[in-house]
């Protein structure tokens, strides 16, 4: 799979999160959903502008790293509407992870290792 196919994965994603969050009954669930539309969608749109020119490698770092910026902003903020929404960008984070390995050939084990994170 290219980055194009990706991307374009990563945006149809997207835009089944943001349907989801118009269809969520509760406001902690919209947040969680459009946190996830917004890290697709962001992801997408870097992967056809700036990424374009990275090399894999620095395209997973870059990833990785926001994804942890994001868990300890999730883990700071502990309940709350802010605290829906870290959860739905570092699962939209988590959903990204899933697909990079058609481009990087790295896995969850290599983010785990990376940041002593568990997916429980």
């Amino acid at each position: 799979m290219n980055r194009e196919q990706i991307s374009q994965r990563l945006r149809n994603w997207a835009n089944r999160a943001q349907h989801e969050a118009q269809e969520a009954d509760t406001q902690e669930n919209i947040l969680n959903w459009q946190g996830q539309a917004q890290v697709l969608s962001s992801v997408s749109t870097f992967l056809e502008g700036p990424g374009v020119q990275m090399a894999d490698e620095d395209i997973w770092q870059q990833i990785v790293g926001d994804r942890t910026r994001a868990l300890d902003g999730w883990q700071k903020a502990q309940e709350g509407p802010e605290a829906m929404l870290y959860a739905g960008i570092v699962a939209g984070y988590d959903v990204v992870l899933t697909i990079l390995p058609d481009m990087t050939g790295r896995t969850w084990e290599d983010v785990n290792r990376r940041t002593g994170w568990v997916n429980r």
